[in-house]
């Protein structure tokens, strides 16, 4: 369980090419539920492209991609940095 924050960016990075490549439908309920694109439509394909370093298409996908990504690398290092809790020894 202590090594799970270092895989967190692995488990994502294969969360999101399983969605791209094996589903062929929206995943976003607000989509499915109105019909119309929320401001995250698009946010897994722009990851997928940018995971395989297409940056415009990434951007075409979604421009947010260019704030959500470094601030979810840059919560990422925060979680890394956090020092475990001490241990009880009794």
């Amino acid at each position: 369980m202590i090594y799970l924050k270092y895989s967190l960016p692995l488990i994502f990075i294969f969360v999101v090419e399983v969605l791209v490549k094996f589903n062929h439908k929206t995943i976003c309920l607000w989509k499915l539920l109105t019909g119309h694109e929320c401001l995250g439509c698009g946010m897994t394909r722009a990851f997928d492209a940018l995971f395989h370093l297409h940056f415009k298409e990434a951007f075409e996908f979604n421009p947010l991609i260019i704030i959500v990504a470094p601030l979810l690398l840059y919560l990422w290092i925060k979680i890394i940095q956090k020092e475990p809790p001490p241990e009880n020894k009794c």
